[in-house]
């Protein structure tokens, strides 16, 4: 008989497909089991490991050993005329048809019931036959405008959450706050067919609330009404109010999920910080923590106070606070509200992306989950876009940015990110037209101007460079005649490079602070002197400068590289190995810049 056909006969390709595919299933379930428990990734690495491992042993037991009426024994000590192989084979037959099923069926639940755990694609695709915008519900009470602005947002994220219906971001939506424009102005400029409008009146514990759905075509009012309720009622209305909307619509309302609070003070609270997250100055931010702390002082189990402090910690981070005290602040805060509430997705994120052991995976995998569950989140959607742009993957971030501005119209932020992923790409005129279009939207990213005449630079553009540099400067400060004679001077063949590392060497010495002392090193890179400028921010790092780390470092050099368009030089992808970024690629795929050769990768 032939190997081939013993092979067979004891059932070892069986018992092969067998362990295959219920090893598939295990590895399934388990991804899905430690998910749910916010288990560390090794722990299912090492069930894999295990998996893998038992193959082979599975193989040869098959060969080595045969299960009998007196049970398990050596294939040797069995005579032939006795055998029960082909018995052992039919029922290793329904075994897989059994597990395949379980196999499809998990596939199905997975792919209609946890298709959030599913990573983003390059394109998030939202049905937009209908289309709302929240508008800012005036307050007619005495106080500031917090609690109504909290109450509009919180309409505003239980709409978003509806699959079927394209909801206007907030910043654009708020752009209209105070202003008696024409309903269908507003709808052009938000590309929205509807708009909600009303008003708020506390006075106490009595709360009055007014709102309207109005068509934007004509002006028709499809619904309204007024509650006069007391404060304790919020919920109620801010739910009767989401089911007449969709009713009206004709859409579907997942039901809502309990109250984050029986406290209604600490609810207002909550509100007023929420409110004063879009504003996004220091002070704002930090009085909404305040707010926070004292919502959670009244209700310790308030777990989307935690959640949201972990949001303005992230917020914070690296310009407020100290990146690594922000990233641990973040995290803490996530963990808490996780273990109050563990359906609240937006916390898990956190938990992930101020994780201590953070890496760009658990980052990206973490983003894909809550835009799988929330495709408007318009925070994850710039994070991620950020991310794709920092990683090499600059088309998906070009649709990413512009499913941004779709949602928020009236935000320089989709327009900003859009900006920088095609510098990236080296489209330079497309960027430019996306850059003026935020900083006609009030972008303060003054940084942007500098990098856009730096992306000219570099391909010898001077001329557009020294118009974009000198906006930087005048932005900055800076006198912006300054900047025509830098260029031209280092443009000189003879003397230019020694001119150069004269003005660099004089600007580091006048720095204030690291920022500052860093900056100056950029022009190397600009001017093509990219050894140059590698070993002088290396020196830097070297030097224990405070408030500059090696990893500082690593991502300042990666950026910047890859930005312009160097990453073909030999550092970035040692760059890209230390700081966990091929990992990614490996996981997720190959950037539009680097491919990989001989199990290595090159970029270009």
């Amino acid at each position: 008989m032939s190997f081939f056909a013993e092979l067979k006969r004891r059932n070892v390709f069986r018992v092969g497909i067998a362990y295959v595919v219920i090893g598939w299933l295990l590895a399934q379930v388990s991804e899905i089991a430690f998910d749910a428990f916010d288990a560390p990734d090794w722990v299912l690495k090492s069930v894999l490991f295990v998996l893998v491992l038992g193959l082979p042993l599975a193989l040869f037991f098959a060969w080595a050993f045969e299960v009998t009426p007196e049970g398990i024994k050596l294939e040797k000590d069995v005579d032939r005329s006795q055998s029960i192989t082909a018995q052992t084979g039919r029922k290793l037959n329904r075994l897989i048809i059994g597990v395949l099923v379980v196999a499809v069926g998990l596939l199905l639940v997975d792919k209609f019931f946890l298709s959030e755990r599913a990573p983003v694609t390059s394109e998030i695709i939202a049905t937009e036959s209908q289309s709302i915008a929240v508008l800012p519900f005036v307050n007619m009470s005495d106080d500031n405008d917090y609690f109504a602005d909290g109450l509009s947002e919180e309409l505003l994220n239980l709409l978003a959450k509806i699959p079927e219906l394209k909801v206007a971001g907030r910043t654009s939506s708020f752009a209209f706050k105070g202003r008696n424009e024409d309903l269908r102005e507003i709808g052009e400029a938000l590309d929205v067919t509807k708009v909600l409008e009303g008003s708020v009146r506390r006075s106490g514990d009595r709360l009055r609330v007014t709102a309207q759905l109005i068509n934007v075509a004509d002006g028709f009012h499809l619904w309204s009404e007024t509650y006069d309720r007391q404060m304790a009622d919020i919920f109620d209305i801010q739910d009767d109010v989401a089911g007449a909307i969709t009713d009206a619509l004709q859409l579907h309302l997942t039901p809502h999920s309990d109250r984050p609070t029986n406290n209604t003070e600490a609810y207002t609270l909550y509100l007023q910080a929420l409110a004063l997250r879009a504003y996004s100055s220091g002070e704002d931010l930090v009085i909404a923590q305040a707010l926070l702390d004292d919502a959670i002082v009244l209700d310790p189990q308030f777990a989307k106070a935690y959640e949201l402090k972990a949001t303005f910690y992230w917020y914070q981070s690296a310009w407020l606070i100290d990146a690594p005290l922000g990233q641990r602040l973040a995290y803490e805060a996530a963990r808490k509200a996780l273990e109050l509430d563990p359906t609240l997705h937006s916390a898990r994120s956190f938990s992930k992306t101020a994780h201590p052991d953070w890496s760009w995976t658990m980052e990206f995998e973490a983003l894909d989950r809550l835009l799988r569950v929330d495709p408007n989140d318009l925070a994850a959607l710039g994070a991620l876009t950020w991310d794709m742009i920092n990683v090499g993957y600059f088309d998906e971030s070009v649709r990413l940015a512009q499913r941004i501005i779709d949602l928020e119209p009236l935000s320089p932020l989709g327009y900003w990110r859009k900006a920088d992923a095609l510098l990236a790409m080296g489209r330079r005129s497309e960027a430019q037209t996306h850059l003026e279009r935020a900083i006609d939207l009030g972008n303060n990213f003054f940084a942007g101007l500098g990098l856009l005449g730096a992306a000219f630079l570099t391909q010898g553009e001077d001329e557009v460079a020294i118009d974009w540099y000198e906006k930087f400067y005048s932005a900055i400060g800076r006198d912006p005649a300054e900047v025509r004679p830098l260029i031209e001077n280092v443009r000189d063949p003879a003397t230019g490079k020694a001119f150069l590392d004269q003005w660099i060497e004089a600007e580091v010495a006048n720095a204030s602070n690291v920022d500052e002392q860093r900056a100056p090193y950029n022009w190397y890179l600009y001017f093509g002197y990219l050894d140059d400028y590698w070993l002088a921010l290396e020196s830097l790092a070297g030097g224990n400068v405070p408030g500059w780390t090696n990893a500082d470092l690593l991502e300042h050099e990666g950026m910047i590289f890859r930005r312009l368009g160097y990453a073909k030089h030999p550092k970035y992808v040692p760059w890209a190995k230390a700081s966990s970024i091929v990992d990614l690629w490996d996981k997720r795929g190959p950037p539009d810049h680097c491919s990989k050769a001989s199990g290595e990768w090159v970029c270009e």
